[in-house]
């Protein structure tokens, strides 16, 4: 299995209101998708995750990673960088991505690519990914599916979530979400079908008008693991947790 990451900023920033590509329903996605319509917008985040989180799967098997990222957004348009490294083993990732997206009533389109090379084993892939948000439910809360394509897996991963941002005083809210993941030979030996189900609760306190303080806490569950496939070594039940700076220009 390729690591992703499913939640250094998604799931930092995460669940909470934010939405990211590359993968993003997940509460676990690097990038967030500034959507600026006639002005430039930036956004950049840093961050610390105690596990990283992909797929459902502790995918660097108990070890941290730390992330960076910048994100532009302008009208229809957005891009960004992220980049992530493990303190605990020699892993490294980078990820490029492009989307597009558009609004009409009380749901968002999207679609995008993603450029993943990892240059401590020389290897890269490429990912094209679509999702839409559904804003018009009762009580605030917010449905989105996506559903992304590996071309050197071949297979692709879906993923419902829902979430719910409370703010509990003027600096401060609280977003309540959860994500289930179905895997279709994205984790290529892995088990078809559904993958994990996760809950998590993210955190956001306004420093300035610019400059947040992001946290998250979140557990997983593995559903259906195949003790016979190798790709569901790592899909377990566990918890984790994160915490990051976010800047928006």
């Amino acid at each position: 299995m390729k690591p992703k990451f499913s939640s250094i900023l998604a799931a930092i920033i995460a669940f909470g209101g934010s939405v990211a590509f590359a993968h993003q329903s997940e509460p676990q996605q690097p990038f967030e998708r500034p959507h600026a319509h006639d002005n430039v917008e930036f956004h950049v985040h840093t961050g610390f995750e105690s596990r990283y989180f992909s797929e459902g799967r502790d995918a660097l098997d108990g070890d941290s990673i730390w992330a960076s990222s910048f994100e532009f957004g302008l009208d229809h348009f957005a891009a960004g960088l992220w980049y992530g490294n493990s303190p605990n083993q020699s892993y490294d990732e980078l990820q490029l991505s492009l989307a597009l997206i558009q609004t009409f009533g009380d749901f968002e389109a999207n679609i995008g690519y993603t450029h993943y090379i990892f240059p401590f084993d020389g290897s890269h892939d490429n990912e094209i990914g679509t999702g839409i948000t559904w804003t018009g439910l009762p009580a605030e809360i917010e449905i989105t599916a996506d559903i992304y394509h590996s071309f050197d897996a071949d297979g692709y991963f879906a993923e419902l979530s829902t979430s719910r941002e409370f703010e509990i005083t003027a600096p401060f809210s609280v977003t309540f979400s959860s994500v289930l993941g179905i895997n279709q030979g994205y984790v290529s030996d892995g088990h078809d079908g559904a993958n994990h189900f996760a809950l998590q609760i993210g955190y956001e306190y306004v420093l300035t008008k610019s400059l947040s303080l992001i946290a998250h806490t979140t557990y997983s569950w593995a559903i259906d693991k195949k003790a016979t496939a190798p790709g569901d070594a790592l899909l377990e039940d566990f918890f984790h947790c994160g915490a990051g700076l976010q800047w928006n220009f």
